[in-house]
């Protein structure tokens, strides 16, 4: 069953908002930001490929300075995917997925005199419009969903551009129209609760609280040759429809033993610029190397009904990765032309979760994959405020799991994208 809903009218509230305290400011000073992109391109998944299609991009802010203490930045942001990126999920045998998403946001920044800090309160509403299918329509996807939040970051630029900073948010996501098909049907034929965590109606609705820090730094300080950066966020997620599985399995009461997920993440970079001489033009070469590591832990567990098998701390996982990138820009220093290459890595594995083999069997091992992701990028100025831009990217994926008759654990997808860009 799907819920129809009337969509929240938040682009209009932050509008208004927006525009009634800048209004009432004197002598208040605007710089507007806009750009926008339009690519066209195609998705190819295990050798199959699927239509030519079209991804565009728009973000309008306008920076609103009230006073030598204030301004305020409200920001749009909206888009249009048609060609499927590489890093979508993927279920056995698709390549059909389109996505349109609208975001409104309010920050406002004091900056405190005589101090480097910046302090950022902010409110966001994000609506995303998903179809999974050629069948479902635009507005009434499974997966549509909203997200509502609010936040606050407080950021020292002690040596510009380099800083650190700290922030909290909150936010709730809701999916409209989802209701999950087990809780259309809870027994099995004999009368037996299904005693799954999905069991419920609103199973994927969440309220999120997030805490982060994160900073980069020269090095050497005073002759800077390199740049550090490092960020550490952790994030509590709670399920509010989603029970717990014992290992009876049956499922606990609703609340207070609803699924909770706590996602630490941790990552790491180092930039190296340096200007070099190439075909006897000046340009700049960029490096970089960076590494992340997550932990994901969640109270919920699983338990597979016909094999009569409980799992514990089935969601909870680890994941590491690391990458290496490369760039070369050249020309006009404000409006380069510019050319990268990057390649990712990242490993995930399941704590509790078995991995089955080609007949759904369980093998005893911890379920696991690994991704190999390889990116090619082009961007070069052809009139003022145009750019034509290119970018082809290539993912490998590799998993102990061979049991794909719902979702493909073991994979080879590809995508390239074309167009321009302006930016004012």
């Amino acid at each position: 069953m799907r819920i129809r809903e009337k969509r929240q009218g938040g682009l209009a509230l932050a509008t208004a908002l927006a525009l009634g305290i800048a209004g009432n400011a004197r002598a208040a000073e605007y710089a507007p930001v806009f750009n926008a992109q339009v690519l066209g391109g195609q998705y190819f998944f295990q050798g199959s490929n699927g239509n030519v299609s079209g991804n565009v991009t728009v973000n309008a802010a306008e920076a609103v300075k009230l006073d030598e203490r204030w301004s305020l930045v409200p920001m749009y942001a909206g888009g249009y995917q048609g060609t499927k990126g590489v890093n979508d999920q993927v279920a056995a045998g698709t390549l059909f997925q389109q996505a349109a998403d609208q975001r409104v946001s309010l920050t406002g920044i004091y900056s405190p005199e005589g101090s480097n800090w910046k302090l950022r309160p902010q409110g966001s509403y994000k609506y995303e419009f998903l179809k999974e299918t050629r069948d479902e329509t635009w507005t009434h996807g499974l997966f549509d969903y909203e997200k509502i939040g609010a936040g606050f970051e407080a950021e020292n630029v002690y040596n510009d551009p380099f800083s650190y900073k700290v922030g909290f948010d909150f936010y709730r996501i809701r999916f409209p129209n989802f209701q999950s098909l087990e809780s259309q049907a809870p027994n099995d034929p004999l009368g037996n609760p299904l005693a799954r965590g999905k069991s419920n109606q609103n199973v994927l609705d969440t309220y999120n609280y997030q805490l982060s820090v994160g900073g980069s730094r020269p090095f050497p300080y005073n002759d800077p040759i390199v740049s550090l950066s490092a960020g550490y966020s952790f994030t509590w997620q709670e399920y509010l429809d989603q029970s717990v599985v014992d290992s009876k399995g049956q499922l606990t009461d609703h609340r207070p033993y609803s699924r909770r997920d706590f996602m630490q993440a941790l990552n790491a970079a180092v930039g190296y610029p340096v200007p070099v001489r190439l075909f006897g033009r000046e340009v700049r070469l960029d490096s970089s190397l960076g590494g992340s590591f997550a932990y994901n832990g969640s109270n919920q567990n699983l338990f597979d009904a016909a094999a009569t098998q409980f799992f514990f701390d089935a969601y909870s996982y680890t994941s590491w990765g690391f990458g290496p990138g490369v760039s070369l820009s050249w020309g006009d220093k404000k409006r380069p032309s510019s050319a990268g290459l990057s390649f990712n890595y990242v490993s995930t594995k399941y704590m509790g979760r078995q991995a089955e083999n080609g007949d759904g069997l369980y093998t005893g091992e911890h379920q696991w994959q690994d991704r190999y992701q390889v990116t090619l990028k082009y961007g070069v100025p052809i009139s003022p405020g145009f750019y034509l831009r290119g970018s082809a990217n290539f993912l490998w994926a590799r998993s102990n799991n061979t049991f794909e008759k719902t979702y493909a654990y073991n994979y080879r997808t590809a995508n390239y994208l074309m167009g321009f860009s302006y930016e004012y």
